[in-house]
Order: structure tokens, then C-alpha cells, then sequence
């Protein structure tokens, strides 16, 4: 089999991603991403091309390439413009931005304008779910989108090829300390941050103390006192699941010959969660020097950075700082004279939620389908190339340094019970001061919307809450004084998840609400497991079904039927996210979906497809 469209250039650039793998079918996403890089997307020679640069069959790279949204096999614009339409953005005016652009380019959705210059998409979670309405074109993100600012970046792309209103590095404001409440603690991960001038470099970083934990671990910490200490702080994952992380880590056997792996995992795609885009695009080596010091205390010698695909900037961001690390001798081969070894490689996906879960994560590096594994065996244990691997992601390993510089007690002492330290809470919807703030670890949710966030936009009722991102059940206003913590949070029947804190008004239809998560759960569905590749798309035409008024008072009942059936029964816990906004939307807003049967259609009168939508 020949070689047929890629040039040498692009040959040679992805022969040369093969060294930072075991096996040289991980070189498969790479390889993809470089082969649309030059094409423009995927015809079925550069699939050819990719199979024989990495011995696999034309059959094995289509199906990798088909599973991920990034990548394309048929031609797109010069500028791809990318709608978020999920749940954040939609509830501050995702509709009508689509609809300025469907008219301002004459195009719909999945449409190509006549000279090729511009193609439309929709997608779900961009991690821009404080800075709605959001588009991505192409490598950059646009924020706060009004039809106005649309009509210039339109304009600017066309006559010039780029347009200043692209977002750059994050700048969603923090703490505004005219207008928030004073933090209760001392910032620790955003603390940087709040400098001015302060923009990530190597330089900065180690003007604020940056890489000290290092140099003290490296200067005669042994691995298992690192472990100990971080077991002590009480840290638990900043993920979703909130394992113990000290835990996690003794998990990995100490004996066992041959390589062992660290995988950060940075692919923030819960919708109402971007925190980790903030802590990697302006703080990138808190995180970095957070993985060398997991690295020293697990043996591992090796270890991924899994971003997801749409954080273009932040994967650049991450290669630069890499690079600093690696020229500063943070990284490499005998790191400060200590006789320890590590790499570091930035792994980017390519468009699946789904390889947010962490076996899913590690099937993604492997060059393979992103489709959870059935556990046990564990990570821990059989992991990447089936190898001990621990997998932590952006937050939790950013909190590492600061642990051994002042002590697991001195972080087990910020926080409530066993949720220690603080916690960074991403906020969006209707709240006047969207953004995201890093609090202790117990605050209520009254403090996070009234005080840090500003209270509601344009003074209106409060009627629902997603406490920790689209996969945990809705709350309420009777909700309002349950603590932050992972124990209180799961007794009032939600989890902390992500930390993604999504607020919405009395004018919010939680019908709408429901089906628009329910789209992107059903989007976002691996297929492996039948109960929720079928079930999510019933529920979803239920659903549909009643908001339109269409629905029956049966139809309410099948929804608890066929979310229970799902309940419990898919490898991962992706079947249970899924059905948590219908669950609990039915049981605090019953109210609603009958509503919409008698007054057969939607009572708060907004668009069908996309309900949420607010100017």
C-alpha cells in the first residue's frame, strides 16, 4: 500500500510522535490530527496514509476516526464556526446567536457557504460556561457572544484572516473584591492568578515559589512519605468521584517490575464546569510540577497529559511550559542531580466526553475507541498497556506542591470533615457574576450564588441548581443552605461532581432543562452499553414529546421506568448521569411537565429545539 496525499513534512511529524509511546498505534490520534492539519480534513487517502505509517488496517483507522466529532471526513469551511448549545450557554441566548448566524451566512446547521469560506456546526460543552454565548472557529474560542460582535468577527475573518475579539488565555474575573465577598481562606491554587502580571511563565512560577516542593521532595522526601503526606491532607479527587487521592495512589503495587504511568486528566468536558481551562492556560506548571512530584512517589518515569481536543490553546500553553520545565532541568533525564527520570507528553483527544472517565481515557492513548473497560481489573493495577496507571486529574494534582511545602495537616485543617482544603466552583447560568471562585470546602450554596457570584441576574426568583455539573441531579431553593462538601451534597440526593454550579431562574422551563442535557448525554453516549445508548434516546423523544405538547400523563411514568432500567446497569457510570436531570426535574417539578400536557405545549413559550435560550 502506497503513500497518496500526505506530504513528507506531515510523514515525517507524525513518525516523530511515535517516541513518546509503548506502542506505536497511540500515535493514531496524533497522527489523525496532523494528516486534517494539512488536508483540511480526512479524505480516505490520508486514512490510508495514517494506516501505513502505523501498520494498522484502512478498517481500524476509520473506526477510531468516526468515533471522535473533531475530526472530519468531509470538507468543512476555511473557518469552522462551532455553536456550544448546551445547557450554561443556552440559558443566556444560545438560540439567538444561532439564528443571527444561520441568517448572516445563509447557511443551516452542518451547512458550507457557497465559497467554501465558512462552515456551521453545534456542539456541546466548550468549558466556556461562565463567558456565554460561545463559538469556537477553528483554533480559537469567542466569548460573551452578542449578534453585533458576531457580525465583526465574520467581518475581521474574512478581511484579514483573524479577528482581535478571539479570547485568548482565560480572563473570566475571579475575585473582584469590590463586589465579592472577602474569601473566608487564603487563595492557594488561584492565588498567582490574582498578581498582576502574573501570566504562567517558568520565570513568574518560580518567583512565587514554583518548583520549591520539588527540590524539597527530590532533597530526600522518600516516595512513601510523599504518599503519606498526601493521605494525610485528606485530598480527594477534584474530578467527579472525590476518591481519596492518597489512597489512590498506595493502590499502585510498589514491586511489581516494569513501567508504570501517570495520566493527567484534562479533558473538562462537563457541562458547567471549567475550572481546569483556567488553571491550564494561566497557571500551567502549578499543574506540571503537581505530576512530577506524583511521578516521584509512584515510580513512574512516564506520564500523559490528556487534554480534550477543543483546548488547542491550552494544549499549546501546556508544550511551551513543558518545554520551560525540561530547559530548566525540571524534566528529563536526572532531574536536579536526584537520579530520577521523567517525560512528560501532552496526549490531545479529539471530541468524546466519554473519555472523561478514566479506563475510557486510557483506551483514547492507546489509539483505540474511547469505550469505558469493565472493572476489575483496575488501573491501578492493569491500566495503560496494562500497566500499573493512576489517573488524576487537572485540580487535584495542581494541589500537590502546596501539600508538601506546608503539610498534609495544614491542608487537612481548611475544609469540613472528611471534604478538606478548598475548592474551586465553577458558576453559570443566571447569576450576575458568573465565574469561577475557589472557596473552603463547606461554604453553602446561598454564600457561592448571593455572595461570591453576586445573587441572581436582574434580581429574579431562583428556582433550580446543578451543584456539581450536568451528570448531578437538580436542587432547589429549599437547597439553598446545604454545604459545599462531598457528605452534604449527596444527603440532599446530588453529588459535588465537577464543581460545576449551574444556576437557573423562575422563567427557566425545567422541561427544556431536562431534554437539553438529555441531548447531550445521548450525544455523548459511547453505544457500548445497550441500556444507555437505547434508553437515552427514548428518554429523549419522551421528552421532546412533552415539550412540544405532544406528551400523555403515561409518558411521566415511563420516564421512571426507563430511567430505572438504565439505573445501575452500564459499565461506567455514564447511565447514571444521564437519567439524574429527568429523576430529578420529575421529582421537584412534576408540576411542570404536566403543565405542558394541558396547556399542550411549552408554558413558558420559547423555542422548541433549544428551550433555554435567553437574550
Amino acid at each position: 500500500m502506497g503513500l497518496h496525499i500526505l506530504s513528507q513534512a506531515a510523514r515525517a511529524a507524525i513518525e516523530s510522535e511515535f517516541k513518546k509511546y509503548l506502542d506505536k498505534r497511540s500515535a493514531l490520534l496524533p497522527a489523525l490530527w496532523i494528516a486534517q492539519g494539512e488536508v483540511g480534513y480526512l479524505p480516505q487517502a490520508a486514512l490510508l496514509d495514517v494506516a501505513t505509517l502505523l501498520d494498522l488496517s484502512p478498517v481500524q483507522v476509520y473506526d477510531v476516526a468516526t468515533f471522535y466529532s473533531m475530526y472530519h471526513l468531509q470538507p468543512v469551511g476555511t473557518y469552522h464556526i462551532q455553536l456550544c448549545k448546551t445547557l450554561s450557554c443556552a440559558l443566556v441566548g444560545a438560540e439567538p446567536i444561532l439564528a443571527h448566524l444561520k441568517t448572516r451566512l445563509g447557511i443551516d446547521i452542518d451547512g458550507i457557504t457557497p465559497d467554501g469560506l465558512f462552515s456551521l456546526a453545534c456542539v456541546e460543552c466548550l468549558a466556556a460556561c461562565g463567558s456565554g454565548p460561545t463559538i469556537q472557529i477553528n483554533d480559537d474560542y469567542y466569548e460573551h457572544l452578542t449578534p453585533e460582535r458576531i457580525d465583526q468577527i465574520l467581518d475581521d475573518l474574512k478581511r484579514d484572516g483573524e479577528s482581535p475579539l478571539a479570547s485568548g488565555p482565560f480572563c473570566l474575573p475571579m475575585m473582584d473584591v469590590e463586589t465579592s465577598k472577602t474569601p473566608k481562606n487564603e487563595l492557594i491554587l488561584f492565588k498567582n492568578m490574582q498578581e498582576s502580571g502574573y501570566d504562567g511563565l517558568l520565570c513568574h512560577y518560580q518567583q512565587k515559589g514554583g518548583y520549591t516542593a520539588i527540590a524539597k521532595v527530590l532533597g530526600g522526601i522518600s516516595p512513601e512519605e510523599v504518599i503519606e503526606t498526601v493521605k494525610k491532607s485528606g485530598l480527594r479527587g477534584r474530578g467527579g468521584a472525590g476518591f481519596p487521592t492518597g489512597t489512590k495512589w498506595g493502590f499502585i503495587p510498589r514491586h511489581t517490575p516494569g513501567p508504570r504511568y501517570l495520566c493527567c486528566n484534562a479533558d473538562e468536558s462537563e457541562p458547567g464546569t471549567f475550572k481546569d481551562r483556567q488553571l491550564i492556560e494561566r497557571d500551567p506548571h502549578q499543574m506540571i510540577e503537581g505530576m512530577i512530584i506524583a511521578s516521584y512517589a509512584l515510580g513512574v518515569h512516564t506520564a500523559y497529559i490528556y487534554i480534550r481536543g477543543e483546548f488547542i490553546l491550552g494544549a499549546k500553553i501546556l508544550e511551551k511550559a513543558l518545554g520551560e520545565a525540561y530547559q530548566a532541568g525540571f524534566l528529563g533525564k536526572n532531574i536536579l542531580g536526584s537520579g530520577f527520570d521523567l517525560d512528560i507528553y501532552v496526549h490531545r483527544g479529539a471530541g468524546a466526553y466519554i473519555c472523561g472517565e478514566e479506563t475510557a481515557l486510557l483506551e483514547s492513548i492507546e489509539g483505540k475507541r474511547g469505550k469505558p473497560r469493565t472493572k476489575p481489573p483496575f488501573p491501578a493495577v492493569h491500566g495503560l498497556y496494562q500497566r500499573p496507571t493512576v489517573i488524576n486529574n487537572v485540580e487535584t494534582l495542581s494541589n500537590i506542591p502546596h501539600i508538601i511545602l506546608q503539610g498534609g495537616e495544614w491542608y487537612a485543617a481548611q475544609g469540613t470533615g472528611k471534604s478538606t482544603g478548598t475548592r474551586l466552583f465553577s458558576i453559570s447560568g443566571h447569576v450576575k457574576r458568573p465565574g469561577n471562585y475557589e472557596v473552603p470546602m463547606g461554604v453553602t450554596l446561598r454564600e457561592m450564588i448571593f455572595e461570591y457570584a453576586g445573587g441572581m441576574r436582574n434580581d429574579k426568583k431562583l428556582k433550580a441548581i446543578i451543584p456539581g455539573g450536568a451528570s448531578a441531579a437538580f436542587l432547589t431553593e429549599a437547597h439553598l443552605d446545604v454545604r459545599m462538601d462531598f457528605e452534604s451534597i449527596a444527603a440532599a440526593g446530588s453529588m459535588l461532581g465537577s464543581g460545576g454550579v449551574t444556576v437557573m431562574d423562575e422563567e427557566t422551563c425545567m422541561v427544556g432543562a431536562a431534554a437539553n442535557l438529555l441531548e447531550f448525554f445521548h450525544h455523548e453516549s459511547c453505544g457500548k452499553c445497550t441500556p444507555c445508548r437505547e434508553g437515552s434516546s427514548w428518554i429523549l423523544q419522551i421528552l421532546h414529546r412533552i415539550e412540544t405538547g405532544s406528551g400523555a400523563r403515561e409518558d411521566l411514568d415511563l420516564l421512571m421506568t426507563l430511567s430505572r432500567r438504565i439505573e445501575g446497569m452500564t459499565v461506567c457510570a455514564f447511565g447514571d448521569a444521564e437519567i439524574a436531570p429527568v429523576l430529578s426535574t420529575l421529582k421537584y417539578f412534576r408540576g411542570e411537565y404536566e403543565a405542558h400536557m394541558h396547556e399542550k405545549g411549552c408554558p413558558f413559550r420559547v423555542n422548541a429545539e433549544i428551550a433555554l435560550s435567553r437574550s
